[in-house]
């Protein structure tokens, strides 16, 4: 029996493809997979899936509604982000025992480099920026931010775009997983101090769950993997830069409201994710080339969904037999 690929939702092969790599890793690597748990699957839930879980919710609405088409990509986006999330956090967790040679040494180099850029970042982030706390952990809610207002914009204002935004925001998931093995890096945190107090404690921390994870190898993921869920580190390339562009990108191209305040996020994020020393400069234009390949790429798998036109207006009898 033969399955027709074409037939399934794109949705479901990315989340699929992206869950048979992540088991064909630990098969090879003989690395455990684990779930999140205690604090971690609270985290999770806050930062990633809550998001869905609002457009899931308006999904419900537009089936009631009516728009059909809209609702089913709703309901078929939240399952297989879960999936694709569950896989990206796995692998990871994993990069040091599938790719241990770091780049940091390299990466930083080309920080040196661009020394006032480095500079001009961390001067903005507290001087242009600077009414907003570190404390207030603005960077994620900003991120976060743009996940909410772009579904539900593009869901009811441009829902012949939707699908392909859903599409989108999963391959940059999926393929940033894989990305983060190319080159890895932990980040450049490792040679300075990043500006935002808030967010070194927790860069050591993660380093820590790193070094021993290096140190004792699968076994310390198996233990402590659970409750570290999110502490992989990668820095190469900037996913939040990625998510970021694409979200302007498609306001840019179909919710030009959407612009003036997606331009400033924008900037801040991508200005934050140098001066805190989460990301090394390189890593940004990576990162944005990774969104706009995951564009592309949505736009020639599911291309324009064309919206239900209105039933045509009965023509009356007088003018049908003049």
């Amino acid at each position: 029996m033969r399955i027709n690929l074409r037939a399934i939702p794109p949705e479901i092969l990315i989340a699929g493809g992206t869950l048979a790599v992540m088991f064909l890793f630990s098969l090879i690597f003989s690395l455990p997979i684990v779930f999140p748990s205690g604090s971690r699957a609270e985290f999770v839930g806050v930062h990633y899936l809550y998001p869905l879980i609002a457009v899931a919710l308006l999904g419900v609405a537009t089936f009631i509604a009516g728009k059909r088409d809209v609702a089913a990509s709703f309901m078929v986006a939240l399952p297989c982000y879960v999936v694709i999330l569950f896989a990206h956090f796995n692998i990871k967790l994993w990069i040091p025992h599938i790719n241990p040679v770091m780049f940091d040494d390299f990466y930083w180099a080309t920080d040196e480099m661009v020394r006032p850029l480095v500079d001009a970042c961390m001067a903005l982030r507290t001087s242009v920026f600077g009414f907003i706390s570190f404390e207030s952990n603005f960077y994620m809610i900003s991120f976060m931010a743009l996940f909410y207002v772009s579904f539900l914009y593009h869901a009811i204002k441009t829902p012949e775009y939707f699908r392909q935004l859903v599409v989108a925001v999963l391959l940059v998931q999926a393929l940033g997983a894989l990305a983060y093995l190319v080159a890895p890096a932990i980040g450049p945190f490792l040679y300075e101090t990043g500006i935002d107090p808030t967010i070194t404690g927790g860069q050591q921390a993660m380093l820590q769950f790193y070094q021993h994870s290096v140190a004792e190898g699968p076994d310390w993921i198996a233990r402590h993997g659970g409750v570290n869920f999110t502490v992989g580190l990668a820095a190469m390339p900037s996913l939040h830069a990625a998510g970021a562009f694409l979200f302007f990108l498609f306001a840019w191209r179909h919710g030009r409201l959407l612009v003036p305040l997606y331009s400033v996020l924008l900037v801040f994020i991508l200005i934050t994710s140098v001066a805190s020393r989460w990301h090394y400069v390189i890593d940004v234009p990576v990162g944005i080339a990774l969104a706009w390949g995951s564009a592309w790429l949505a736009e020639r798998i599911v291309g324009k969904v064309p919206v239900a036109a209105a039933a045509p207006e009965p023509v009356p009898v007088a003018a049908a037999t003049a």
